[in-house]
């Protein structure tokens, strides 16, 4: 066993609805925000963690494999060929019996692009806020009593990066069944992202996505992800 190759996947994406993905909200001030995003504790920047977006390519790609069991619980076996857990890992006992080999895809968070974080500057110039609030409300259906909430967005037009890698091993196969892998699994899971959306509230409206650009090591990809049907 060894790797053949590690493929360098860097792409950019445009958050076309508002977005939260939610952060910490020990402190809470009266009046204040119970629903804040997640941002650089040293420095207060937006971002989305890498743990999300993988979080949710795996879940589409679960689905999508008919890998669901009936406790709704994370997808994880000792089965060699299982592309869910060859791709995104399994738990240590399963991979001491399964033998094949390391995670193969790692995803790291994403960050503001430079237009973008002039543009959410510009914005707390203007406003005192580099985001948006949100309120919903649900409404009781006999006495109409309202449950009023808010929750903190990344605004709509934001444009965010990040990098992927994904390792090709030879398990005596010359790399084969990892290259298949990538694409059925990999790049079908970046179609449902922007698909579904990313994270919370999606079926609200928040969260959804649009990729701007896809190289992989180098090589334009965004039109062959656009172009995948799931």
């Amino acid at each position: 066993m060894k790797i053949n190759e590690i493929k360098e996947i860097n792409v950019k994406f445009r958050l076309i609805t508002g977005t939260r993905v939610g952060g910490s909200n020990d402190i809470i001030e009266i009046g204040g925000n119970d629903s804040p995003v997640v941002r650089n504790p040293l420095t207060k920047e937006l971002y989305i963690p890498g743990s999300s977006l993988k979080g949710k390519m795996r879940m589409l790609m679960e689905w999508l494999k008919d890998k669901i069991d009936v406790k709704g619980e994370t997808h994880n076996c000792d089965d060699t060929e299982c592309p869910i857990c060859r791709v995104f890992g399994r738990g240590a006992e399963n991979s001491k019996k399964a033998k094949s080999g390391p995670t193969r895809i790692s995803i790291k968070d994403a960050f503001l692009t430079e237009d973008s974080k002039k543009s959410l500057d510009e914005l707390k110039n203007r406003t005192g806020l580099d985001t948006e609030w949100k309120y919903e409300n649900t409404i009781n259906r006999l006495t109409s009593e309202a449950n009023p909430r808010n929750s903190e967005r990344i605004p709509a037009g934001i444009e965010f990066e990040f990098k992927m890698t994904y390792k090709v091993l030879d398990m005596e196969d010359g790399g084969k069944k990892d290259k298949e892998l990538f694409e059925e699994v990999v790049l079908k899971g970046l179609k449902g992202l922007e698909i579904e959306g990313i994270g919370g509230g999606v079926s609200r409206g928040n969260g959804q996505i649009e990729f701007t650009e896809i190289l992989v090591d180098g090589v334009d990809y965004l039109e062959k992800v656009k172009n995948i049907k799931l």
